[in-house]
């Protein structure tokens, strides 16, 4: 393990597996109890409601989501794409498609690969 600055504060610390300097890594827990109390009482939130409620930012309450610290809720989060209000994932239904349309055929996911025709009558994906 090396030195290493803390993203939030700038300070320098050992680095650990949080990425976060111990006083941040406090605060931030500090912070997920704050969330969690709120959500306990909310059945839907979207995430300028958590942090209006609760004063945290953003990117914390993003990041406890994204690290599955959060769970269970429905929570809107804006798309990382457009903006678009999403409960789950990084990018919304439509910036998902729009990125795999850009795709090369031989560069998607196998199970996002069209359909060919293999013998007569039977459609298959193509063998690798």
């Amino acid at each position: 393990m090396g030195l290493g600055n803390c993203p939030e504060c700038g300070k320098l610390y050992l680095e650990n597996t949080a990425l976060l300097c111990p006083d941040c890594y406090r605060k931030q827990e500090a912070d997920a109890e704050k969330v969690i109390e709120y959500l306990k009482d909310v059945d839907k939130a979207t995430l300028e409601e958590i942090h209006q409620a609760t004063g945290v930012k953003h990117k914390i309450i993003l990041r406890l989501i994204r690290s599955g610290r959060i769970i269970g809720n429905s929570i809107s989060y804006p798309c990382e794409s457009c903006g678009t209000l999403i409960d789950e994932g990084r990018l919304c239904e439509k910036c998902s498609k729009n990125i795999l349309d850009q795709l090369k055929p031989d560069e998607r996911p196998p199970e996002q690969q069209p359909l060919t025709k293999i013998r007569s009558r039977m459609y298959g994906r193509e063998p690798d």
